[in-house]
Order: structure tokens, then C-alpha cells, then sequence
């Protein structure tokens, strides 16, 4: 015979008197599993055994929701840290902007003159972007005018 019991190795008077001493927190670790599980079976479904079945099912249920609110708890700690980073971090962002906006000016040099107004410095990159305009297309009409130019005297 095994050291391990199981629950037909134990009549229903040793049942009641490990009953007896769970109700004293005599038992240890595997008698309670045990008891667990004798409850299921079709031998413990009489009335010597209701008040057992209804404290062993009541602390099974208050486990099992303490570990609910307990990983809820942890979750709500996570989600409340990443909030927290997520908020720090559109703060920080938003003063980088606000400094760097503060930060940029608009400046042009027309004649050896410092100018910062925004208007003046635009209407002079406008002026410049169209002088580079001008210089590209006469710069490539001639390349193009030399290119064929070339071409016929190497011929």
C-alpha cells in the first residue's frame, strides 16, 4: 500500500473526524486537498458534510477573488505608470517646442543690415529663389546650346 490516500481508503467517520480537525486548523496542506477533493465525489453529497462543502467553497471564492483584484491592482499600477510616462513626455515635448519656437528667428542681411522682420526676410528668399531660377535655366540653355555645339564639331 502507498503513503498517498485516496478517497476510498478512509471511511466516512475518518472523513468527519479530518472535518473536525480542519474546523480546529489542524490539518496540513494535503489533508485540506484532500478534503477538496472528497467533496466532489457522490460519497460526501449528504448533509454531514453541508457545513464543510459551504466554508471550503466560501475561502475558494475569496481566493479566487482576491487574485482577481489583485492582478486588477497591479494592471490599474501599470496603466496609472504608463499614463503617468505618457503625459511627462507630451509635457517635455511641448516646452522643447515652446522653447524652440522662442528660439528660431527669421533673419536677412540685405546692403551689411540685420533685418528680422518676418515679411521682409520672406520677400527676399522669394527674391533669391527666383534669381536661382533664372541662373539654372540660362545655365542649362547654354550647356545645352555648347552640348550641340560640340557634338558637330567633333564630327
Amino acid at each position: 500500500m502507498n503513503n498517498r490516500q485516496t478517497t476510498y481508503d478512509r471511511t466516512r467517520e475518518e472523513w468527519l473526524r479530518l472535518a473536525e480537525r480542519y474546523f480546529e486548523a489542524e490539518t496540513s496542506e494535503a489533508e485540506e486537498a484532500e478534503l477538496r477533493r472528497f467533496l466532489a465525489t457522490p460519497d460526501a453529497q449528504c448533509q454531514e458534510f453541508d457545513e464543510l462543502r459551504a466554508v471550503m467553497g466560501y475561502l475558494a471564492t475569496g481566493r479566487r477573488l482576491s487574485r482577481r483584484q489583485h492582478s486588477r491592482s497591479r494592471r490599474h499600477t501599470v496603466m496609472r505608470y504608463a499614463v503617468a510616462a505618457s503625459v511627462a513626455c507630451v509635457v517635455a515635448m511641448a516646452g522643447w517646442m515652446a522653447h524652440d519656437m522662442r528660439s528660431n528667428q527669421c533673419v536677412v542681411y540685405i546692403g551689411g543690415e540685420r533685418y528680422t522682420d518676418e515679411a521682409i526676410v520672406r520677400q527676399q528668399m522669394q527674391l533669391s529663389l527666383q534669381a536661382m531660377g533664372e541662373a539654372s535655366a540660362t545655365v542649362e540653355l547654354d550647356n545645352q546650346l555648347s552640348d550641340i555645339f560640340n557634338t558637330l564639331n567633333e564630327e
